[in-house]
């Protein structure tokens, strides 16, 4: 099987820390998620799951790779039998032969790219109605009474529905896009009483586009501008494409990820001008969710670019519940959480308008743990009854339950001693205390190596891995190793083809160099398990720049002593056979050789 094509397309609707969730307990720890390997046994956690690059590598065994070999070893399953587990399981349709599988692969790149193009080209027309329409002027008049400047207006390229059933179809079908496919992209609906009858999704909205990681458009976010349309919502947004996954994805995500390169803290909001209100002071660690209850998917996002997150919802009561909804997210992930509280009826965007940012920014300085924050609003609810005692300990069970870190859970039961005047002990066994009746936990599944597996043995690292190593784990230095050409100077042939592709246009640097894209170029399973190692290792250098250079002067010093050495060996094979020529010859080429290479 070829499989590039369907392995590529399980591994983007795969999240592999959710798969390998369902196998090992895994635990939060900065950036990585960490547990006990499941192919072999081991008294302490040494098994890493990276969901940034989507791989996991275990520092007892050895045993390295994507979630593809992941549920091949875990199951001892073949690539193909591994591949219709994953698409059995996450609804993924695949053909039934190989060529169509690829096809089918070829098929979605192509349609992605159609309904990308059909997005873009809606946008532009969004665009031109606010800013060039008459019937703009509502949208215009709006944005300027919520005080948003135009540099964020442009930057954003916020754009207006106008009414009308068939004014963006019309524009679409000028534009070569066909109906079916504008509707597969979310911007167009189906009549349910005749399918051949589409109708533009959003009318008389201001138009926020959003975008994926990469900052490309693949949706949208209409507020209605007016309240004469009956019953449509205040907020309209893209339903679920092919390129749009609502639960998988967060406003403003690639803009703050980039904002959080030297503080790893973000904001998270609830709506699209409560998030450009702190684009408008020129504040960008924020992002929002996409019209529906935050996910666990969100949260792991969030956890790779930043190691907190504070929560700036509405001051009001919707708002309250919303945060406290959102606690076994995070303490699932083990992801920092705190919380700001507005004034009672206010959101973070009348609060900007009011107080400005300085006053927000010492709101989050003065933030809450959110755990905590929830522990002491049940606990402010106790009527002094013993009843309501015991109802505020159910409340707070799957709290508690829920923490994992000891200092968070050693600051709930103090807070609740506090206020019931017991001990923490007492306070402790109460919220572990089961219900007679209650089903048992099921035990924990043990897991055995696969027949074969051998645990690997750490081994003196070569040269060659040492400057491999630097290149995985510091992209920016590959254009030293290109310009340096030493490529040739390796002596492993597997790790001087890993270091070429290393070299290769779209790996020298900067996003494009992501650990999951080289990974899918690798074709053996021990440079994946090598890779997956460097790329997870700790190996933090104060100056990896020198460090390198000196290991490529190395590189090209044992290569020339090498050639020294075969030279000298050539010479007196010649001496001793009686070939002037030959003699005469070698001589020229080593004293040129060492005026090369000061020998």
């Amino acid at each position: 099987m070829t499989g590039s094509g369907v392995a590529s397309l399980i591994k983007q609707s795969v999240d592999i820390v959710e798969e390998i969730g369902r196998a090992v307990q895994l635990r939060r720890s900065g950036n990585r998620h960490m547990g006990k390997c499941p192919f072999h046994e081991e008294k302490t956690p040494s098994f890493q799951v990276d969901a940034e690059n989507q791989l996991y590598y275990c520092f007892g065994c050895g045993c390295g790779g994507d979630v593809l070999s992941f549920v091949m070893k875990h199951r001892n399953l073949a690539f193909s039998d591994a591949v219709k587990y994953l698409a059995d399981r996450y609804n993924i349709v695949l053909p039934r032969n190989d060529q169509a599988r690829d096809d089918l692969f070829e098929a979605s790149r192509e349609e992605r790219g159609k309904i990308l193009a059909a997005l873009a080209c809606a946008a532009d027309f969004f665009y031109r109605q606010l800013h060039l329409s008459s019937e703009g002027k509502v949208a215009r008049e709006y944005i300027a009474a919520r005080g948003l400047p135009k540099e964020v207006v442009e930057a954003q390229r916020l754009g207006f529905a106008p009414l009308g059933r068939d004014r963006l179809f019309d524009h679409l079908k000028k534009n070569g896009i066909e109906p079916a496919l504008a509707s597969k992209a979310g911007l167009l609906g189906q009549s349910s009483s005749d399918p051949s009858k589409f109708f533009d999704r959003f009318r008389n909205r201001l138009i926020f586009p959003i975008r994926d990681e990469r900052d490309t458009i693949v949706a949208f976010g209409g507020r209605i501008l007016n309240q004469g349309e009956g019953n449509e919502p205040k907020y309209l947004n893209s339903p679920e494409t092919p390129v749009y996954h609502k639960g998988r994805m967060l406003y403003q995500y690639s803009v703050a990820r980039q904002a959080c390169g030297k503080k790893r803290q973000v904001l998270l909001v609830e709506g699209y001008m409560d998030l450009l209100a702190f684009h408008v002071h020129g504040f960008y660690r924020v992002v929002a969710t996409l019209g529906t209850a935050l996910t666990s998917q969100q949260v792991r996002l969030i956890g790779r670019m930043s190691d907190e997150v504070v929560l700036a919802y509405d001051g009001d009561d919707a708002g309250q519940k919303a945060m406290l909804r959102a606690l076994p997210l995070f303490l699932a992930e083990e992801l920092s959480v705190s919380c700001i509280r507005f004034p009672e009826g206010l959101d973070p965007d009348d609060f900007l308008k009011n107080f400005g940012l300085p006053e927000l920014e010492r709101l989050v300085e003065q933030r809450e743990e959110l755990g905590a924050y929830a522990v002491r609003k049940a606990v402010s609810t106790w009527d002094g009854s013993s009843a309501g005692k015991m109802k505020i300990f159910a409340e707070l069970q799957p709290v508690f339950q829920g923490v994992r870190q000891p200092l968070l859970r050693s600051e709930y039961l103090r807070i609740i001693s506090d206020r019931f005047l017991i001990t923490e002990k007492v306070a402790e066994e109460q919220l572990l205390h089961e219900k007679p009746g209650r089903a048992e936990p099921a035990p924990a599944r043990t897991y055995t190596r696969p027949p074969g597996y051998e645990r690997k043995q750490p081994q003196i690292e070569s040269l060659d891995e040492k400057v491999l190593r630097l290149m995985i784990k510091y992209p920016d230095l590959i254009e030293c190793v290109r310009e340096s050409d030493v490529l040739d100077c390796f002596e492993e042939a597997r790790l001087a083809a890993m270091a070429g592709l290393l070299c290769r246009e779209g790996f020298c640097g900067g996003q494009d160099s992501k650990g999951s894209s080289l990974f899918d170029l690798l074709r053996e399973s021990d440079l994946h398990e090598l890779y997956a190692r460097y790329l997870l290792e700790p190996y933090d250098l104060e100056e990896p720049e020198i460090q390198l250079r000196d290991w490529l002067d190395a590189l090209g010093q044992r290569t020339a002593k090498k050639k020294k050495k075969e030279l000298e060996h050539s010479l007196r094979e010649a001496e001793r056979s009686g070939d002037r020529d030959r003699v005469s010859s070698l001589l020229v080429e080593i004293r040129n050789f060492r005026g090369q290479n000061q020998y």
